[in-house]
């Protein structure tokens, strides 16, 4: 609360006032009517600006991404009327100091994501899981074995041999092998110059080269 010292009689709907009366009004209130014509202020002589405690009203500050700013100091001083006029009023002005946001960092090398783009984006596939052969019976690890390349052949027999280690697999070891070696030049995953040699081996078993001239 703050007091004011009436200069001129002032009268409202429920109040009046005489010159040289001192009222008790909020601070808001006594920063309206202190403006040197109609009141002063009575507690500091009518001296100096009307200064607003922070309990008592603290300005809203919103920032240019319409976040609301935390305010650390607010106050009101007096003000020169707007283009140097005087019309008998009195001019007061906000002065805030506020807690800027600190900006989050940003990758500049990433390009911010297209929202269409991630709605057509189609899902990610769970990987699938390896082939366990201690999971299957032996005709279902040879059947497995029969559709796979050699690098597959030869992950799938090693767990064998280091798991169960049935013999009706580990006696087909090198037939399996070859087979799959096959299917590698087949489909075109073995390196040419490898595939060469596979062939001419007659199935990648050591036999010399012959040719008829």
């Amino acid at each position: 609360m703050a007091r004011i010292k009436v200069l001129e009689a002032i009268a409202g709907a429920d109040f009046s006032w005489s010159p040289g009366d001192v009222i008790e009004v909020s601070v808001e209130e006594a920063a309206a009517w202190a403006d040197g014509h109609r009141a002063v202020l009575a507690d500091d002589g009518g001296e100096g600006p009307v200064k607003y405690a922070a309990e008592d009203r603290v300005p809203v500050v919103i920032g240019e991404n319409g976040q609301t700013l935390e305010v650390v100091d607010a106050h009101v001083e007096g003000a020169e009327a707007p283009d140097g006029g005087d019309d008998g009023l009195s001019w007061s002005r906000w002065r805030v100091t506020v807690r800027l946001p600190v900006p989050a960092a940003e990758d500049d090398d990433q390009e911010p994501a297209d929202p269409a783009d991630l709605e057509n984006e189609e899902p990610e596939e769970p990987p699938v899981p390896l082939f366990n052969p201690d999971e299957h019976s032996n005709k279902g690890v040879l059947a497995y074995l029969e559709t796979v390349g050699e690098q597959e052949a030869l992950r799938v027999l090693d767990a064998e041999a280091a798991g169960q280690n049935r013999a009706g697999i580990a006696k087909n070891r090198e037939t399996v092998l070859e087979a799959a070696r096959a299917r590698d030049v087949a489909e075109g995953r073995m390196p040419p110059e490898v595939a060469a040699d596979f062939s001419r081996g007659g199935g990648g078993a050591e036999a010399p080269e012959t040719r008829d001239w």
